[in-house]
């Protein structure tokens, strides 16, 4: 059976409230992806996992899957190449808003927002307050580097650096998804992130960043990337994905049968 939000009739949507089914909204954009990736990478990559993610939780939990968000806030510096969709970052906040509201209003207790673009958590994270203060909902955040860092480090061939914007984790998930996309032959490393420090991880997977001091004003792309692709595998894209399906199946089931802790 479906689980895509999008394919029911609305008596079907109210048997999913009445089952108290978890949303699942897929968070992309669509802006420059170097010169060998798509420029719908982030939607692309946010609709696959949330599929996976869905099809992995579904006999345990009731589940739909939204249409992704392709629209979003991207820093002026990103729109020096062609293809950026690039919305107010208050606008981007309300859009979310009111997509959760819409989501609550129906009677939806749970949802979970896959944040599949680096420049969207604030923004993610202040709809979920939002929402909880105006319907008592506590919806929830999360990226899938987090849920894949651990097993990709394991097996990563770019050196640290290399797996930010358009880097070795996003080209491998593409190269799985849809290899026919990728311009294999215009892989580059022109673009490795090049500063590291106690404070500035220099690389989406390593963890340990301790400011908040956007990319593009530490270093400028040549082409429109933040990493090295050059090592990039549908293997390796394969190996992202089973560590995404199993993390979140342990974190949806925690986040989806826990009951809130009262005082005594």
């Amino acid at each position: 059976m479906s689980f895509y939000f999008q394919e029911k009739t609305w008596p079907e949507l109210k048997e999913y409230v009445d089952r108290d089914a978890l949303i699942i909204l897929p968070v992309g954009e669509v802006e420059e992806h170097s010169l060998y990736l798509p420029v719908d990478c982030d939607a692309r990559i946010a609709e696959y996992l949330c599929a996976q993610i869905a099809d992995e939780i579904q006999d345990e939990i009731p589940v739909l899957v939204m249409p992704a968000v392709w629209s979003g806030y991207t820093p002026k510096a990103v729109a020096k190449w062609p293809g950026a969709m690039r919305l107010r970052p208050q606008v981007f906040a309300d859009m979310i808003h009111d997509i959760c509201a819409s989501i609550a209003e129906m009677g939806f207790s749970r949802l979970l927002m896959l944040d599949c673009h680096g420049q969207h958590g604030p923004m993610l994270n202040m709809a979920t307050k939002l929402i909880a203060d105006e319907y008592g909902y506590y919806y929830t955040v999360a990226s899938p580097v987090a849920f894949s860092a651990a097993e990709f480090n394991r097996i990563r061939k770019s050196p640290r650096g290399g797996c930010s914007h358009s880097g070795e984790w996003e080209a491998s998930l593409i190269m799985l998804i849809s290899p026919e996309l990728v311009k294999e032959e215009k892989f580059c490393n022109d673009d490795l992130l090049k500063h590291h420090s106690d404070f500035v991880a220099g690389d989406a997977c390593f963890g340990g960043q301790k400011v908040v001091w956007s990319t593009f004003g530490i270093q400028q792309p040549k082409y429109g990337a933040c990493g090295d692709p050059t090592q990039a595998s549908a293997q390796t894209g394969q190996v992202i994905v089973d560590a995404i399906r199993k993390n979140f199946k342990r974190f949806l089931k925690e986040y989806y049968f826990h009951e809130t802790i009262l005082p005594e």
